[in-house]
């Protein structure tokens, strides 16, 4: 299998206006055989040992219509497959799943999908939102709501022309020029006990939203009533997950168990950021039901955890 154009795809879509995190994901099928991104990996890292899991396309196929036994084999390959690889058991040579920045302003708001591509209801990662994906006609481009853009082609650069080409279509809905994306500045991060903290700009307080499942799965809000580091280290002793430490006043502050993991917060939290200041009341969350779901799902908890994501 030759898995060069799939490796360029993903350095081509590894910046934060595309991506964000180890979110989104890559695959293409040759034969009978699907290569995936596997889980937790940045797309930028598709070339490095481990980042890329082969996956049967006959067992792929069988989870996706509900058979139980596929269902448990496909996530016990090493590596482990992305959550998303239900949708990669869709038709195509060549699926690629992103959070594109221009994309979500549409995503997360009332504003309909642009022209010829299918509108997806929110839904949980995984199978249910493969299915959801099905429902949505013969079109080769998806915009889930509250979640991102997966489209299908038949080579890789075809893929990278039509993300490109929606983004832009959704930018120019809104009037968000291409060059505005967040910037994520150098974290001035703290060693405490079982993690790392790092400031983040303050914002008023408000109750937590979230507009896509990565600002809930890696960014979620836990209040304190004061910061202290000591108080970042008691809350990765009691709940070892990622997340964003928020007091009274608006102060924010990352904390994760390694470096690695809150670059991921950072640059999630950029693009939350980014996204609610430029549709301000116009925006539209995740049903706190469906935030909670996404937070029991077995592979969001492994996500959590810091695992081989």
């Amino acid at each position: 299998m030759n898995l060069r154009p799939l490796i360029q795809l993903g350095h081509q879509l590894a910046g934060l206006a595309w991506v964000q995190g180890p979110g989104g994901n890559l695959s293409v099928k040759d034969g009978e055989t699907l290569a995936v991104k596997a889980s937790g990996t940045r797309l930028a890292d598709l070339h490095a040992p481990g980042a890329l899991a082969h996956v049967p396309m006959a067992q792929a196929r069988a989870a996706l219509a509900g058979d139980q036994t596929a269902m448990t084999a496909l996530f016990q390959h090493t590596p482990r497959p992305s959550l998303e690889a239900w949708l990669h058991a869709l038709p195509g040579r060549y699926i690629a799943h992103t959070h594109p920045l221009g994309v979500l302003l549409v995503a997360c708001s009332p504003l309909p999908a642009p022209l010829g591509v299918a509108d997806v209801p929110a839904a949980l990662p995984g199978r249910d939102l493969a299915l959801a994906m099905q429902q949505g006609g013969a079109v080769d481009a998806w915009l889930l709501r509250n979640h991102g853009l997966v489209v299908r082609a038949n080579s890789a650069a075809a893929a990278l022309r039509q993300t490109r080409a929606i983004d832009a279509a959704c930018r120019r809905a809104l009037g968000v020029p291409r060059l505005d994306v967040p910037r994520v500045p150098e974290p001035r991060v703290q060693a405490i006990a079982g993690g790392v903290v790092a400031p983040l700009p303050s914002q008023p307080v408000a109750a937590p939203r979230y507009l896509f499942p990565d600002a809930a799965v890696l960014a979620a809000q836990t209040r304190v009533r004061v910061f202290s580091l000591a108080a970042a280290a008691a809350k990765l002793a009691q709940d070892p997950r990622p997340g964003v430490l928020v007091t009274p006043d608006g102060q924010r502050w990352a904390v994760a168990g390694h470096p690695k993991q809150l670059q991921d917060v950072l640059e999630v939290v950029a693009a939350h950021d980014w996204l609610l200041a430029r549709l301000g009341q116009t925006a539209v969350a995740l049903p706190d039901a469906m935030t909670a779901a996404i937070l029991d799902m077995p592979a969001e908890r492994y996500r959590q955890l810091g695992g081989a994501r």
